[in-house]
């Protein structure tokens, strides 16, 4: 079973994508901050991360650069969310912080499901394995 960290601030964002996620038949952990987010991964060695931009203590793209230079982390892909980062501009900065995918709010969640399995079938193999 592949697990996901999901670092995201909103209440329902989070219940939608644990509900969806959990339903696809992933292991979901929830993180609402930065600092927990790092923390999380740490200790739960996750194969994907899904990371909001906008978070209360910090920004995801930071983050997920920050990630990406850790050598425990860095083979761990990547997928920013967002519902504010419309410009190229804002998708160039996560594509160039090493993330592996960028995903608009509000999304479809096919669509989404179907870019997870697509980076976790290139770049990881289960946890549980």
């Amino acid at each position: 079973m592949y697990r996901i960290l999901v670092v995201e601030d909103s209440p329902i964002m989070r219940q939608l994508l644990s509900n969806l996620l959990g339903g696809a038949g992933y292991e979901c952990i929830l993180a609402t901050t930065v600092a927990s987010g790092l923390k999380s991964c740490a200790k739960n060695k996750p194969d994907l991360i899904m990371l909001d931009v906008n978070l209360p203590d910090g920004n995801g793209i930071d983050l997920c650069r920050t990630l990406k230079s850790d050598p425990a982390a860095r083979h761990i892909p990547v997928l920013l969310l967002t519902g504010e980062a419309r410009e190229v501009e804002s998708r160039v900065n996560g594509f160039e912080a090493g993330a592996e995918d960028y995903v608009m709010k509000p999304f479809n969640a096919k669509e989404l499901l179907s870019r997870l399995k697509s980076i976790l079938h290139t770049s990881a193999r289960p946890t549980g394995i």
